[in-house]
């Protein structure tokens, strides 16, 4: 029939469909295990080379050890000066306060003579009224009223006396003190400038010092930098390229699994397409029978009705001929009484057949859509600085990427669909994300580096377009902004040429 001829001729369709999909998803992941395969040979040439740059990181490392090795030595002179100089800081400090004692000493001394000049003065004009003496002799004996004054007066003249002279030998004394204090300080302020020149000397030989310090620490430095900028320790090396085969497997994977989805999808849609077809075929069918079935039965009644019909009118005939007879009047009025009989109703037509419920349409997800460009433009911002030639400042002499600057915090998306490499910390890199794409069967490699936070992990297949951090100023940064690379093929650096790496603004 006609729609079992209609329903081999779509699933042969389907079946055709099916086989041609299956050879072009077999021909794609033989494309792909191909290019997995250059990424092992490879790493396999990176391992051949590993033994000098081996030897070249232990040279490093060795140059690097004897500068730290001369840092720490000057770190423990500079310790040296700069407890001397404290020391010598204390010794002006107890100095200082000695000459300010030995000021005050004099201040007092001086006060001190000039109340015993003032007595002095007085004892003096007393002993040149008394004839040089200190007492007045006769005024003391003649001026006696009897013997007992007498002694109480001579008793209190040898008291004078005594004091007089301790007056005079007390003001020797503190002018000797006074001289002595004088010396003392004259010496202590030599002795001030000194400790002070000795200082100068020694904070020099200490701002010398720091100096040639701050000089080998930024040797050390670049060093440092440079060894980070040209190269990751082995590894880091190793532990990248493990990572990388890993993550192009695991997307050559998703991609497999993605176009055997999508094959089942076509061969579930093609089946229902043809099955939707049959039914229809098969519904026009029942329903071209069920019109014939109608018009045969039509074509019975029809028959049905006319014969009936001759037949009334032959009865009605006879009826009229017996008509002419006496009881004719009574036939007559009996014939026009009787009903006639009614015709049968005709039978309803058929149903027409439901259509067949379209097929429901694939879920779809949250993830956003993908671009239709290859690589996507992945933070907002300003170029800062382009891909090509560069001038070396951190060691390299061509930049690999391009620098986005902006604010930090700023989205980062991912460029391309892929599957992440490696995401965290990494040296000169500092905080980055590298991913792995394998698109129309050829490998690429994205690197998000200098980023202040980071939203994947290693092995997370990630779709165009979705977060995977935000923008920063981490490792060898000199402000915000996302150093971006492509990679064609796998990851390779190079610090004097482009190397693998492509010009990512080819893509926007």
């Amino acid at each position: 029939m006609n729609w079992k001829r209609t329903v081999s001729t779509l699933t042969l369709g389907v079946m055709l469909i099916s086989t041609h999909t299956v050879a072009d998803a077999s021909t794609s992941i033989k494309e792909k295990q191909e290019e997995q395969q250059k990424v092992q040979e490879k790493r396999n040439s990176v391992k051949k080379d590993q033994a000098d740059t081996s030897s070249k990181i232990e040279v490093n490392k060795e140059e690097i050890s004897k500068v730290q090795a001369e840092v720490n030595k000057m770190d423990a002179q500079l310790q040296d000066i700069i407890n001397d100089v404290a020391m010598k800081r204390q010794e002006i400090k107890r100095t200082e306060m000695k000459i300010e004692d030995l000021e005050a000493d004099i201040v007092d001394y001086q006060e001190k003579m000039k109340a015993q000049e003032a007595m002095m003065k007085e004892r003096m004009a007393t002993m040149q009224k008394n004839g040089g003496g200190s007492i007045n002799w006769a005024e003391f004996i003649f001026g006696s009223k009897n013997l007992s004054d007498l002694v109480t007066r001579m008793i209190t003249a040898g008291t004078i006396q005594r004091s007089d002279q301790e007056l005079f030998d007390d003001y020797e004394a503190t002018q000797k003190s006074l001289k002595e204090a004088q010396a003392d300080l004259k010496a202590e302020r030599a002795s001030l400038l000194e400790q002070q020149k000795a200082l100068e000397v020694r904070q020099a030989e200490l701002e010398k010092k720091m100096k040639q310090r701050e000089k080998r620490i930024k040797e050390l430095e670049e060093k440092n930098i440079k060894f980070e900028s040209q190269i990751f320790d082995l590894q880091e090396i190793e532990a990248t390229l493990v990572a990388q085969e890993q993550a192009i497997a695991a997307e050559i994977e998703a991609q497999r699994r993605e176009e055997e989805e999508a094959r089942r999808r076509a061969e579930e849609a093609a089946r229902q397409e043809a099955a939707r077809k049959a039914e229809e075929a098969r519904q026009a069918e029942a329903a071209r029978q069920a019109e014939a079935a109608r018009k045969a039965e039509a074509a019975r009644e029809a028959e049905a009705a006319r014969k009936a019909a001759q037949q009334k009118q032959a009865a009605q005939q006879k009826q009229d001929n017996k008509s002419n007879t006496p009881s004719s009047s009574s036939s007559n009025n009996t014939a026009s009484s009787t009903p006639a009989p009614k015709p049968e109703p005709k039978p309803a037509p058929a149903p027409k057949p439901a259509p067949a419920p379209a097929p429901k349409p694939a879920p779809t997800t949250s993830t956003p859509a993908p671009s239709s460009s290859m690589f996507i433009q992945p933070a907002s911002g300003r170029y800062s600085q382009g891909w090509g030639p560069a001038s070396g400042a951190y060691g390299y002499t061509f930049h690999n990427g391009l620098d986005i600057a902006g604010p930090t915090g700023t989205p980062i998306r991912a460029s391309a669909t892929g599957t992440v490499i490696r995401a965290g910390w990494g040296g000169a890199y500092g905080n980055h994300v590298m991913i792995a794409h394998v698109i129309n069967g050829q490998v690429w490699t994205t690197v998000y580096a200098h980023m202040n936070s980071v939203s994947v992990s290693s092995g997370q297949r990630v779709t165009q377009g979705s977060n995977i951090g935000t923008l920063g100023n981490t490792g060898n940064s000199s402000g915000p902004h996302l150093h971006f690379e492509i990679h064609k093929g796998g990851y390779s650096y190079s610090a004097t040429s482009a190397g693998s790496t492509v010009n990512p603004r080819q893509f926007f």
